[in-house]
């Protein structure tokens, strides 16, 4: 660094480097997914612009530019100072990747924005490949020079790197062909991916005891019910015994803030570790009936790690066609349940196969397989192939169950199973105890309500279907539907209409969507539209006109009670015509 030249520098000169940089920073990749740091460092810049004679305080950034309200208080929250480091940590990633002459600073225990010179701009990496000479060149040339380095430029080199290929491509050749005889299937196996490692960064929390032991309680709360589902890992976990723990794939911060009256403000922010970027946050606003439990935290917990939540969402988002065996191949499980099609049930079920030839005792794939084949039996009732399907489906219930019969997810598996053969009293043990294990999982939660509608326990499943929607509305599926169905069946229309008014796609294309809101809008006098609902699911089902509605509801809905009220439910209200004869 050429600090000396920068200082000789004409102000105006600093000035317009400085307004530059911030205009290629503010456009590039790194920072248009960071809106928060993009925001934080525009503040910081047109700060020093505007003639600021010292760097901004701490208050204002807050106010300013992190969008804290008025009664921040710098001395209890360091909101600011940890999103300044942030931001540090942002530009030298990006100068790290580009070649630079002047860049941006944010000193060490400072606000203020200052700029760093220097005579030359590194050498850009050159051995990606071929190309990798115009790569030097171009750097070579941003620093006034034109000569390629020694190290790239050696004679032959190009002759001998490609020696080094063909022999790579023999070798390949040769274990691959091995690999064909059955002799070393293990060596070119691929591993299944892991499921992401989330790493949980302590609270912010200022110097108070007070703020501090709520932080202690908050981080023992998040840490409680992350660490109860299949779909991440904890990055604790992987630092018993000394073992060097693998890089966390998502960090969760949270900052804590209590004020003199009470209330607490909790904000939380999941990063996405491998690009810095925020990918989800919320800010919640907690009296004192809220802490030290911290229950009002539950739906965050199950929105970040459930079947649906922010992760698995994340992970189909970048990677759709991924159906890697370990984590894709779960990931895209879940997306199969939220719309199930023909080609991707054929792929995960491919995939699923896979993880448990590999792994025979893993009770996830087990119980995951088990679920896609339930729904293969679901249209075939009464067929061999859906007889055949039903049997494979329990038996993999009972292996994910004896694999892990202290899991919540092998308890729920043969909960599943015996509610489909028809044992209720069974199901309901099961299902209790799975929900035990993992209270904060909405996807059970709702399934279990739905199960219990179905064994006549009205109540508690009412109550299960609302606990699922509260802990994560966001792909409410089942639990809406069925509670919109309930709240139908009690005269409560507009309540009804509320719940399906509210349910995102995909889940508003499901047929059991069609098959609710096709009731709620006969009741409500909009027959026509209602019967119009009911020729898309005769449609989507591909049953003629004429079809009985327990014959249509059976491609979809497994248990016989719940076909026959559905059922009911489309005559009574004029959706469809009465039974033959």
């Amino acid at each position: 660094m050429d600090q000396a030249k920068t200082n000789e520098m004409d102000p105006d000169e600093v000035d317009r480097i400085i307004a530059d940089e911030l205009q290629r920073l503010l456009e590039s990749p790194m920072f248009t997914r960071s809106p928060v740091l993009s925001r934080l460092l525009q503040f910081l810049v047109e700060h020093r612009l505007r003639g600021g004679r010292s760097a901004p305080k701490a208050y204002a950034i807050a106010t300013e530019a992190l969008g804290r309200s008025e009664d921040f208080d710098p001395a209890v929250d360091s909101y600011p100072r940890v999103m300044v480091g942030r931001l540090r940590t942002l530009l030298d990633r990006y100068y790290s990747e580009t070649a630079w002459v002047h860049r941006l600073r944010v000193p060490q225990g400072s606000y203020e924005v200052v700029v760093q010179h220097r005579s030359s701009p590194p050498a850009a990496r050159a051995a990606e490949g071929p190309d990798g000479d115009d790569d030097v060149k171009a750097a070579a040339a941003a620093a006034g020079g034109d000569a390629v380095p020694p190290a790239v430029a050696r004679p032959g080199g190009g002759r001998f790197g490609r020696w080094i290929v063909a022999l790579l491509l023999l070798a390949l050749a040769l274990l691959a062909l091995w690999a064909l005889r059955g002799e070393a299937p293990r060596l070119l196996a691929r591993d299944a991916v892991p499921e992401p490692l989330l790493e949980i960064s302590a609270p912010d929390s200022g110097n108070l005891p007070e703020s501090r032991a709520l932080a202690r309680a908050l981080d023992g709360r998040l840490r409680d019910g992350l660490r109860r589902f299949d779909l991440i890992e904890l990055l604790a976990a992987h630092t018993a015994g000394g073992a060097a723990p693998r890089p966390a794939d998502y960090r969760l911060d949270t900052s804590l803030v209590r004020t003199v009256d009470g209330v607490v403000d909790v904000t939380l922010v999941l990063n996405r570790v491998a690009d810095q970027r925020a990918i989800w946050s919320q800010q919640l606003r907690l009296d004192h009936f809220d802490t030290p439990e911290f229950t009002a935290v539950e739906p965050v917990i199950a929105q970040l790690a459930g079947d649906y939540g922010v992760i698995v969402r994340d992970q189909i988002r970048r990677q759709p066609d991924n159906y890697a065996p370990g984590y894709p191949c779960l990931a895209q499980f879940n997306r199969l349940r939220q719309m199930r099609d023909a080609a991707t049930a054929k792929r995960v079920v491919s995939c699923l196969r896979a993880m448990i030839k590999a792994d025979p005792r893993d009770p996830v794939a087990l119980a995951a397989l088990s679920l896609v084949r339930f729904g293969d039996w679901q249209p075939q009732r009464g067929t061999p192939a859906g007889r055949e399907a039903f049997a494979e489906a329990r038996a993999l219930a009972l292996r994910a169950y004896r694999e892990d019969p202290d899991s919540s997810v092998g308890q729920f598996a043969m909960a599943r199973a015996n509610f489909y053969a028809g044992d209720c009293a069974a199901g309901i043990a099961m299902g209790d105890s799975a929900r035990a294990l993992n209270p904060y999982d909405a996807d059970m939660a709702g399934f279990l309500g739905l199960f219990k509608l179905a064994c006549d326990h009205a109540d508690e499943g009412e109550e299960l279907l609302r606990r699922s929607l509260a802990l994560d509305p966001s792909n409410p599926g089942v639990p809406a539907v069925t509670l919109a169905f309930i709240l139908s069946q009690r005269g409560e229309q507009a309540q009804a209409q509320a719940i399906l008014d509210r349910m995102p796609s995909p889940t508003n294309l499901e047929p059991q969507y069609l098959m609710v809101r096709s009731v709620v809008l006969a009741r409500q006098g909009e027959v026509d539209a209602a019967r119009a609902l009911w020729r898309r699911l005769l449609a989507y089902t591909r049953q003629p006109a004429d079809a009985p509605p327990e014959q249509v509801l059976g491609r979809f809905l497994i248990t016989p009670a719940v076909i026959a009220r559905a059922s009911a439910a489309l005559r009574e209200s004029g959706v469809v015509g009465p039974p033959a004869g």
